[in-house]
């Protein structure tokens, strides 16, 4: 707001102490003060003009209101000090109008003044009061000067008298009247501003219901397509592993692998954003091997940089810490996102990956410089990239992008998000049709190194023969055969039991002591917390402390939270990365007995 005279208004108010900042308040000080600042050179003017008593009575007004004034700062009730102020006035009008010829004085004109500061301080009934108050006293003085106790003007006549108080009496009708209008004027706008504060408060409500509603909508949506897209994703990796498949059907399982894939991204994006936008977005730092994590993170793009035909190099100073304190998952989000997109946006050339540290502000950073021979962006293009839906367009660039390069325009702005939550920052620097160098400082705490890290185990080539006793719960017969066969796939001796509902897996976890239970969260009956709940609390050792890991498509924070309120060693996101989950199979069941860092 640039009203100047809002301002002046807020700059007194906060002059004032908490008790008089009102707007009643204000109006009195305002009209005090003015009249005082008027009264004071109005004096000596008058006693120049050779009028002393309006000079002498002049002066003693400005004292008695510079007197109350101090009255209201000390604390003295506004009804008194205006009572004192509208006093003093009709004093000096009257007083001065009965030495410069009554009812026809000049001074009377001030009468239009009367009603003001009671209407803007202590209401419409105190004004009235003084109105009439005022017409007593011009009754008075008519009658005294009628009388003959009051000169008149040369040649003036009775008539003249009268007609002189009539219109002092249309005056102050006339100002109150506008007074009033004003007021009433006022109360109606500030009657429509409150019915339309109204219906924006309405609006407001109904509109957080809707977007409450958007959420649990989003989370639904998301579980209901991340159960089926599990078994897609899982059915494809197993017939990807099949060597019987000929090379045509390989290449239909990656492209559908791709497919899937992309799906899963978009999923994973519109959850993030959304928890991202609700402030709800967590980090779980942890000790890690900072040079592992960011070489598998590379070459898990491996294949797509290939296909591309792109020189695809990383290099690590050896300066990087191998032990770091950090969200593992988080950081290989943010790298795959920038990884992924300098591929999708560069047809030949090359794309080098360049990881070091750096020392700012006695902090040590993790800095990540991704470079790429790509299309670039523009200057407008780099303003806006990180906004959420921001998409390459065919008009700004002369290359023309596939639908699929498109993107949802949600990574970078996730990305960004990411990257602040770890108080780090993201640099670019492109040009069109050069190439861009984006260049991520992640702040690091070095750790020391495990106790014991477990072995790495590789999905692909390895089979463990231990014979572990699992049990697989869930209600989708699908999701159950894939995590079945996913595990018989690299422990061919396990035993594996399933239960399709909750009330089933509470059932045998009570009678048999299994080695892990993978369960699911949501189930008709009990859902996954309820059950891991009731085990914990109800069940004798060694049945209550059975490692429990969750495979759920909800991954909302709340979820997470009642996981480990309940006691769930461990939550894994559907779909499951089967690496992962084979690791983390092997780490409570074979490497159960060994410490764990």
């Amino acid at each position: 707001m640039n009203n100047p005279n809002y301002w002046f208004y807020l700059w007194v108010l906060r002059k004032l102490p908490p008790s008089l900042r009102s707007s009643q308040h204000f109006y009195f000080l305002l009209n005090s003060f003015g009249a005082v600042i008027f009264l004071i050179p109005i004096g000596p003017v008058m006693f120049w003009l050779q009028n002393p008593y309006a000079g002498w009575s002049c002066s003693l007004s400005a004292v008695l209101l510079s007197a109350n004034i101090i009255m209201w700062r000390k604390g003295v009730s506004l009804v008194w000090v205006h009572a004192i102020y509208q006093t003093t006035l009709m004093f000096l009008i009257y007083y001065n109008a009965a030495m410069t010829y009554g009812v026809t004085s000049t001074m009377l004109v001030f009468m239009g003044v009367v009603p003001m500061l009671p209407v803007f301080t202590v209401g419409r009934n105190w004004a009235i009061f003084w109105v009439l108050l005022s017409f007593v006293l011009l009754a008075f003085l008519l009658t005294a000067q009628l009388q003959g106790y009051l000169p008149m003007r040369p040649g003036q006549e009775w008539y003249d008298l009268m007609q002189s108080a009539v219109c002092i009496v249309v005056l102050e009708f006339t100002q109150i009247i506008l007074v009033f209008v004003y007021d009433s004027a006022n109360s109606q706008n500030l009657a429509v501003l409150k019915r339309k504060n109204l219906r924006l408060e309405k609006l407001s409500s109904a509109l957080l219901i809707a977007d409450s509603h958007k959420d649990k909508f989003l989370a639904m949506v998301s579980h209901d397509m991340r159960t089926p897209l599990n078994a897609v994703i899982g059915y494809l990796g197993l017939l990807h592993d099949n060597k019987k498949l000929s090379e045509e059907f390989k290449d239909f399982v990656n492209s559908a692998q791709h497919a899937a894939a992309h799906l899963l991204t978009v999923i994973n994006d519109l959850l993030d954003f959304s928890q991202i936008r609700l402030g709800q977005l967590t980090l779980h730092p942890q000790v890690i091997n900072l040079p592992l994590v960011v070489r598998q993170t590379f070459h898990t793009l491996s294949n797509q940089a290939h296909e591309s035909q792109l020189d695809y190099q990383i290099d690590i100073s050896p300066q990087v810490p191998t032990w770091v304190f950090l969200d593992q998952n988080r950081l290989s989000q943010i790298l795959i996102n920038l990884l992924g997109n300098a591929i999708k946006f560069t047809p030949k050339g090359h794309v080098h990956m360049h990881v070091g540290v750096a020392i700012s502000n006695n902090t040590m950073e993790l800095v990540c410089r991704i470079e790429d021979t790509g299309i670039g962006m523009s200057l407008s293009q780099q303003e806006r990239i990180y906004q959420p839906f921001t998409q390459v367009h065919d008009t700004d660039t002369s290359l023309r992008l596939s639908e699929p390069m498109r993107g949802n325009g949600l990574g970078l702005a996730i990305t960004q998000s990411l990257v602040k939550s770890h108080l780090g920052r993201l640099q670019l620097e492109s040009r069109l049709g050069k190439g861009s160098v984006f260049t991520l400082y992640l702040p690091i705490t070095v750790s020391a190194q495990p106790a014991n890290p477990a072995p790495a185990f590789n999905l692909a080539t390895s089979q463990d023969t231990s014979p572990i006793h699992v049990l697989v719960v869930d209600d989708n017969d699908v999701n159950r055969l894939v995590v079945s066969t996913t595990l018989m796939r690299s422990f061919p001796n396990a035993i594996i039991e399933q239960a399709a509902n909750g009330q089933q897996g509470l059932d045998k976890m009570r009678l048999t002591v299994f080695d892990l239970v993978l369960i699911d969260l949501v189930m008709p009956d009990l859902d996954g917390s309820e059950v891991v709940s009731i085990v914990r609390q109800s069940c004798p050792e060694p049945y209550r402390s059975v490692p429990v890991i969750a495979l759920t498509a909800n991954v909302a924070q709340d979820a997470l939270d009642r996981c480990n309120a309940a006691g769930v060693n461990e939550v894994l996101a559907k779909p499951f990365d089967r690496q992962t989950l084979i690791r983390a199979v092997r780490y409570y069941t074979v490497d159960k007995d060994l410490p764990k860092a």
